[in-house]
C-alpha cells in the first residue's frame, strides 16, 4: 500500500491551538512549503490583536503613514467622478 503524501493530508497542526485543524482554518503562506500560515486564522488574528494592544506607538505610526499615502496618491481627484 502506498503511503498518503503530505499534500493530500486534510488537517494541520497549529501551534498555538496545539491540535490538528482542518487546512480550511489556515491563511494563504506563498512563502512556506506547503503554502499555508503557520498559525491558524483565530490564532494568527488573536497574536495580531495582543500585538496591537501592547504597541499602540507602533500602530499609531503605522496608520499616519498610511493615512497619508493614501491621501497623497488621492490629492487633486474629485471622489465624484
Amino acid at each position: 500500500m502506498v503511503a498518503p503524501s503530505k499534500a493530500l493530508t486534510r488537517s494541520k497542526y497549529c501551534p498555538d491551538c496545539e491540535a490538528p485543524r482542518p487546512i480550511s482554518c489556515f491563511g494563504r503562506n506563498r512563502q512556506s512549503k506547503n503554502g499555508l500560515h503557520y498559525y491558524c486564522k483565530e490564532c494568527a488574528a488573536a497574536r495580531q490583536r495582543k500585538w496591537a494592544r501592547d504597541n499602540p506607538e507602533t500602530v499609531k505610526r503605522m496608520r499616519g503613514e498610511y493615512l497619508a499615502r493614501i491621501h497623497e496618491a488621492n490629492a487633486g481627484r474629485d471622489p465624484y467622478e
